[in-house]
């Protein structure tokens, strides 16, 4: 209006709930660690497989959202006494000024804050989140521009240059990416993301290999199976991949973290369900990740308890 940029969405929280950081899902900062997760609504990019197009597609109209200030925001983190607050549900970028201002405040009381992003930014504003967001889950959609083109309404060398900035920024990153039959799972695609995870970003970076269900406007294909998962997780470790995880599954040790020079169980989570659904409906949410029973962290400061071995984020130290 009149020459001015506005934001419609400032301070409007549309989804809040208390996680842990596993479910977003995070494991190598601070395991165990407690978040006020919130949301508000719209996205930059369309993705056919969106599990979130509740929040995702939806626009100030669409949705019952409180009015709350950061203050307020880190307010409550403190009051329910959790360790971060994590921006999340619809894709937080579209939510910049907002997240800026929160972990400005949430810096000064000794909260850390994350966003599960896709990455999709231009470099100068994430250079600023940057410097002041701490941890980031970054989903990589498939890992050609054909794909993203079709399928995300998007492109893939904006995001791979921001999980590259990011790492070599110091910021805790952790990858996701759904594998989607017949989409993004071919064995030269993923050799290929792998390849690159290894070579720009390095061997210690966690993957979190999320189960395709069926949803939005891929409702018709059907589920990634656990064997074919079980399969990808097994070529991410030839590639060389120190921390490749099986998000959607509940059985096995699929969740637990070994060390990569010594074999140690370090980091033991007892996985509980997994539900699958829209995020917000009429003031409900669903979660895609399991719940966990219970968090063993055997690490001493970060590091493997046998051999020293480097396994959280330095901040965990």
């Amino acid at each position: 209006m009149n020459g001015r940029v506005s934001s419609l969405n400032y301070g409007k929280v549309c989804a809040q709930a208390i996680d842990q950081i596993e479910k977003k899902p995070i494991y190598h900062y601070r395991p165990g660690s407690k978040l006020l997760s919130i949301g508000t609504f719209g996205c930059n990019l369309d993705c056919d497989c969106c599990q979130n197009a509740a929040l995702a597609l939806s626009g100030v109209d669409d949705n019952q959202c409180s009015e709350m200030t950061p203050k307020a925001v880190v307010d409550l983190a403190l009051q329910k006494n959790v360790q971060g607050i994590a921006f999340t549900f619809n894709e937080p970028t579209v939510w910049y000024e907002f997240i800026l201002d929160v972990a400005e405040i949430a810096q000064t009381t000794g909260l850390f804050t994350m966003m599960n992003s896709n990455g999709f930014i231009e470099m100068e504003p994430l250079k600023r989140l940057a410097s002041i967001v701490n941890v980031f889950k970054i989903d990589v959609k498939g890992f050609n521009e054909i794909f993203y083109d079709q399928h995300c309404g998007g492109h893939l060398a904006p995001v791979l240059s921001t999980c590259e900035y990011l790492v070599k920024n110091g910021n805790h990153v952790e990858l996701a990416y759904l594998i989607i039959p017949g989409l993004n799972d071919s064995a030269d695609e993923l050799g290929e993301f792998f390849k690159w995870v290894r070579i720009r970003l390095g061997t210690h970076v966690p993957i979190h290999l999320y189960r395709f269900m069926p949803s939005h406007r891929l409702s018709h294909l059907a589920p990634t199976s656990e064997s074919a998962m079980r399969l990808i997780k097994g070529a991410g470790k030839i590639a060389g991949l120190d921390f490749i995880y099986l998000s959607g599954m509940v059985e096995g040790d699929e969740h637990r973290t070994y060390c990569p020079r010594c074999g140690t169980d370090v980091i033991d989570r007892a996985a509980e369900a997994v539900s699958e659904g829209v995020v917000c409906d009429k003031g409900r949410l669903s979660k895609f990740c399991p719940s966990y029973a219970s968090i063993i962290d055997r690490t001493i400061n970060g590091n493997c308890p046998k051999c020293g071995e480097n396994i959280c984020h330095e901040e965990c130290k």
